[in-house]
């Protein structure tokens, strides 16, 4: 696509800040998530928290938060960590509104680019950004363990880390594909981040209210958080497929519909 690689180019840089910012944070946390963790494992916490766990917590994390492998691998869950990275992909998902209401889209419009360049530009943005993000935190989960880990503890499988991190990656792009969806329709910025934040925090509630309250548990199923079960795969099970068809799709879906009502409406 003409243009494409010009745009993306222009909107990295302008949150190039933002991106340097969120990994040196993921970086410093995952840290310190290790040597709470190594303190832990010698002086015997580990044992006492699992003593003193309620028997909701229990079954909710399979008891894998009271273990170093559970502690260490829980920033991947850590709604600290998910709140900064939805909300950096809401940013970039609102980016086309935004564009609107600053009157560069008029520039953009001067140019020989077709409105689907501006969508697929955002689609880049937000993969190229996610991945960036969420490796850094990788990264740092196989530096710190190696540089910091005891000598005795038992440490992740690497196998569990990766499908850990791409299923993270993949949550994440789901609700910037959404905020793009969402973003298509808005006439303001602001109304569009808004409204993206207060779905993310209600479908983060209604999942964990699914998990105690079975008769929420179907309505659950249509938060883009049940298809991230950290836990389940900390204590040994592989990358659902199915968690991953949902999440692609609702990116995907998104991401169409967001292309389609932009090409069309009034700019």
């Amino acid at each position: 696509m003409n243009g494409l690689l010009a745009l993306v180019g222009h909107s990295l840089r302008r949150r190039r800040g933002l991106l340097v910012g969120l990994s040196l944070m993921l970086v410093v946390f995952q840290c310190f998530m290790v040597l709470t963790a190594r303190n832990y494992e010698r002086t015997g916490g580990f044992r006492v928290m699992a003593a003193l766990m309620p028997q909701f917590m229990s079954q909710l994390t399979n008891m894998m938060a009271a273990t170093f492998t559970g502690f260490v691998l829980f920033g991947y869950s850590h709604p600290i960590v998910q709140l900064f990275l939805v909300a950096l992909t809401i940013s970039i998902g609102t980016e086309p509104v935004g564009e609107i209401e600053t009157k560069f889209v008029d520039l953009l419009m001067a140019r020989p680019v077709r409105r689907t360049t501006v969508v697929a530009r955002t689609v880049v943005v937000l993969v190229t950004s996610t991945v960036i993000a969420v490796g850094t935190l990788l990264a740092a989960t196989f530096v710190w363990l190696w540089l910091l880990a005891p000598p005795h503890a038992r440490l992740p499988e690497p196998r569990v880390v990766v499908s850990l991190a791409v299923n993270l990656a993949l949550l994440v792009v789901a609700w910037g594909g959404i905020a793009l969806g969402l973003a298509s329709f808005a006439k303001r910025r602001a109304t569009a981040a808004t409204a993206c934040g207060f779905l993310a925090f209600a479908t983060f509630v209604l999942d964990y209210a699914g998990k105690f309250w079975k008769a929420v548990e179907p309505a659950s199923r249509i938060s883009p958080f049940h298809y991230f079960d950290s836990f389940a795969m900390i204590g040994g099970r592989t990358l659902a497929i199915g968690d991953v068809a949902a999440l692609t799709a609702m990116f995907a879906v998104s991401a169409a519909i967001a292309g389609a009502v932009y090409a069309w409406r009034d700019l």
